[in-house]
């Protein structure tokens, strides 16, 4: 009996000792929260404001961006992400359509963006600069 309990003891002692905690990472993390943004087009000129970029609850592919285009907060739009590059494909907000891309710095501390905005009377190109704060 007792070698009975030794042993039982001696397997749930390797049992508890071999499990770890799983190392999961957020994806996109680096570019979750707060920026800055100082975008120009010809119809508005420069704009300075703040976005709010966070994780999407359908994918790890998209990131929510709160506050795009300067169009309010709580008005927000989702893109693609891949690797250091955004992507907006036809996104909807406010009656105005988006496309174009973003680039992400090496140090996650600045996104450029080169995109269109076509609110019915045609596209405009937009370029902005997030940057961290």
């Amino acid at each position: 009996m007792k070698r009975l309990i030794f042993v039982l003891l001696a397997f749930t002692t390797l049992y508890l000792s071999s499990c770890q905690k799983d190392d999961k990472t957020t994806p996109n993390a680096d570019i979750y929260g707060t920026w800055t943004c100082s975008e120009t087009c010809v119809t508005f000129g420069t704009q300075n404001y703040h976005v709010d970029i966070s994780a999407d609850n359908t994918s790890s592919n998209v990131v929510v961006i709160d506050n795009f285009f300067n169009l309010g907060l709580g008005k927000s739009i989702k893109v693609n992400i891949s690797g250091q590059t955004l992507t907006i494909n036809n996104a909807n907000l406010d009656g105005n359509t988006f496309n174009g891309s973003g680039t992400i710095s090496s140090n996650n501390n600045t996104i450029t963006w080169h995109y269109t905005f076509d609110d019915g009377n045609g596209p405009e190109n937009v370029t902005a600069t997030y940057t961290r704060l």
